[in-house]
């Protein structure tokens, strides 16, 4: 049996992002003065990311919210887009905005504060422009790490909803025009 359409797991997944969203943002303010992340600044995005078909589907949604010539520069953007090349993400703007940052992939929520990976349960790495204040954030560390635990948790049980294809930013943009 195959597993349920990516559209159908779009709501759960907003959901999701609305906790991590709600986590990140505690986190920014109990360490403001390390955390840089701010609207122009673009650090991380000239990264490619591969994002699964939910965030897919969800990227297809924002898309189609655009203007008509929000729309045509993304698209433009997006076959462009060459991962090899250094090319930022193809929603972010001229100065340096995220076009689509409500519809953006849970790995641009979380890119900046200092991130767990289970594959390196020993590490925390962040954005080389954040620097977090060792001994404040040695109070937090553990309490931060569950946080991104419970977050894994979540994304496994999610992200099984539908079929496992990982593609660039770029190449879900392109799908979802192609199928306007």
């Amino acid at each position: 049996m195959d597993p349920p359409d990516a559209d159908d797991a779009v709501p759960a997944l907003k959901v999701h992002l609305h906790v991590i969203d709600r986590d990140v943002a505690a986190f920014t303010d109990r360490h403001r003065a390390a955390i840089n992340c701010r609207a122009g600044c673009g650090e991380c995005c000239h990264q490619t990311f591969r994002v699964s078909q939910v965030e897919g589907a969800l990227l297809s949604e924002g898309l189609a919210l655009l203007s008509h010539s929000q729309r045509r520069e993304v698209v433009a953007r997006a076959r462009a887009y060459r991962p090899d090349q250094g090319l930022p993400c193809p929603l972010l703007t001229d100065d340096q905005r995220c076009s689509m940052y409500q519809h953006r992939p849970r790995i641009c929520r979380k890119y900046g504060v200092p991130l767990w990976h289970p594959d390196r349960p020993h590490e925390l790495r962040t954005c080389r422009l954040n620097v977090v204040d060792g001994e404040q954030f040695a109070a937090d560390a553990e309490a931060w790490v569950e946080t991104q635990a419970s977050w894994a948790m979540a994304w496994i049980e999610l992200r099984g909803r539908g079929r496992q294809v990982n593609h660039t930013i770029a190449e879900w943009l392109l799908r979802a025009d192609s199928q306007a």
